[in-house]
């Protein structure tokens, strides 16, 4: 009976570790995050200033490294081959967008 619990309680905080890891932030630095499958680095735009440059894989991927990484407030410059919800990401390839931080 002991044993039965035991094996509960374990199993229980893998599957809690298992979900934190997936639920993990983007990371706000440059270089690449497999948690949302984007690469982030620093372009210089066509006004000569800095931008961030993702690439992103997955939906929504882009959208939330810009948030972490401008701490939520940017501005889009470009946006190229967005992944959305149910494409052939494989036919499709990765999105890109070029943000600023505001």
């Amino acid at each position: 009976m002991v044993l039965r619990a035991t094996a509960g309680w374990r199993l229980l905080v893998a599957g809690l570790a298992i979900l934190a890891t997936g639920c993990a932030a983007p990371i706000r630095t440059v270089g690449p995050d497999p948690a949302s499958d984007t690469n982030a680095t620093m372009v210089t735009w066509k006004d000569g200033k800095e931008a961030l440059q993702i690439t992103c894989g997955m939906p929504s991927g882009c959208q939330n490294r810009a948030l972490a990484f401008c701490k939520g407030n940017y501005t889009v410059l470009d946006m190229e081959n967005m992944p959305t919800r149910g494409d052939a990401s494989v036919v499709r390839g990765t999105g890109t967008v070029v943000v600023r931080c505001a």
